[in-house]
């Protein structure tokens, strides 16, 4: 019963710091004071503040206090100008008992993979006991310290002392971001129920919530797939939706080492489809955030080698070395089985294949996912080519993880179909 009160008690407070974020003052409308997209898009920034303490080594008890203080302030501003309404938006108060659930799975799922136990909770455990980059001497201390910072500030600020309340907000930004898609289309509640859970039931796994970085990839790549679709295809709040694109890139890059490739294929979406004066503030954004962690990096002297096990100063003579047709095909080899693996990607190429024998038009309006899916894969081809791990070792061990962090990027072509075929 303590375990179920303190998982309530964080999710309240985590909730709490979301419901009183800076999207709710610009809104001309009432709106219910739990309104998913606000909320959702409220997540973004609030993980954004985190990071910033992250970076600056701030008190994460001080800095708790501090963001309570700065949601209720906003919380009572919002009310005084009469924004917030107390009609009550089900599909969030859904959103967040599906959380509640599979957060009680999560703690009575404890185990440990080999990743989460020798590399993510050690370095949570820095974070937790107030050191700092610089104290980090795990096997992998190049790695970006973001997702576990997150961890060890909410395992810091539970009012229980177990580690796996810090990992909630791994299955709360999981649940929003799959709540955010599907709200995107205005159809009945129990239409929205039905796709929530077909796409739960397809991604849903335990054992992504163990402190690995893969989920927060696979939110942060669904959340994206809705700002863009705002900006490319409804083209509306075109200028919120890019900010929030930027922010969520910002944390990718300091999530997990493969957040420069997302880095770099995002930027290259936002450059060939943005018009000149957006584009170039994206890219310049982009740049922006890149250089602060280039600059962060060689402060605290980290490696800028994305991981040492993986490549090393000789990875030019490696690639002229290797023999490409077999590790080619090797790759190719694993992508696919892995592929056929991961349910929901599987379902949704198939029935993007059966659109495009029904519409193919729809999908043209979405060329720009299918190209971030070509760059993607090519650019985890790339990698995985020099690799020095035991090949093909390397792509046993990841490939799902890393497949898993895209396999939702095709849904929101599924559900435009949907809507506009079903209403």
């Amino acid at each position: 019963m303590n375990e179920l009160i303190n998982i309530i008690l964080v999710l309240f407070l985590t909730l709490f710091l979301m419901s009183g974020g800076l999207f709710y003052i610009y809104q001309k409308n009432k709106i219910s004071i739990i309104s998913l997209d606000h909320i959702s898009q409220n997540l973004i920034l609030l993980f954004n503040f985190i990071w910033i303490a992250s970076i600056f080594n701030f008190s994460k008890n001080a800095f708790c206090i501090f963001l309570f203080i700065f949601s209720s302030i906003l919380f009572t501003f919002i009310i005084k100008k009469k924004k917030i309404s107390l009609h009550l938006d089900f599909f969030s108060l859904i959103s967040i008992f599906l959380i509640l659930i599979l957060a009680v799975v999560i703690s009575n799922d404890l185990f440990l993979s080999h990743d989460s136990r020798l590399y993510w909770i050690e370095k949570a455990k820095i974070f937790y006991n107030d050191q700092f980059v610089n104290d980090d001497k795990t096997i992998k201390n190049e790695y970006p310290h973001f997702g576990t910072f997150l961890w060890a500030f909410f395992w810091k600020n539970s009012f229980l002392d177990y580690e796996y309340v810090g990992r909630i907000p791994y299955l709360l930004i999981y649940i929003f971001s799959i709540s955010y898609l599907v709200n995107v289309l205005k159809v009945k509640l129990s239409s929205k129920l039905i796709l929530i859970f077909i796409i739960i039931l397809l991604s849903f796994e335990s054992k992504n919530f163990d402190g690995r970085q893969d989920i927060l990839f696979f939110s942060y790549n669904i959340f994206i797939s809705r700002f863009l679709f705002e900006i490319f295809i409804e083209k509306k709040e075109i200028k919120k939706n890019l900010i929030l694109t930027i922010l969520t890139l910002n944390l990718i890059l300091w999530t997990k080492t493969d957040g420069l490739l997302y880095l770099l294929v995002y930027g290259l979406i936002l450059l060939i489809y943005l018009k000149n004066k957006l584009k170039f503030i994206s890219l310049a954004s982009i740049a922006f955030i890149f250089m602060v962690k280039l600059y962060f990096y060689t402060h605290w002297n980290i490696s800028l080698n994305p991981s040492a096990q993986m490549y090393d100063s000789n990875i030019l003579q490696r690639i002229i070395e290797i023999d490409l047709i077999y590790r080619s095909y090797s790759i190719l080899y694993w992508y696919i089985i892995n592929l056929i693996k991961n349910p929901l990607l599987l379902v949704s190429i198939t029935i993007i294949g059966i659109i495009f024998l029904k519409n193919k038009k729809i999908l043209i309006k979405f060329n720009y996912i299918f190209l971030f899916y070509v760059f993607i894969t090519l650019g985890i081809f790339a990698s995985f080519l020099p690799t020095m791990y035991d090949f093909p070792f390397a792509m046993i061990g990841s490939f799902d993880r890393i497949i898993m962090q895209h396999s939702g990027i095709f849904l929101l072509p599924i559900l435009y179909f949907l809507k506009k075929n079903f209403k």
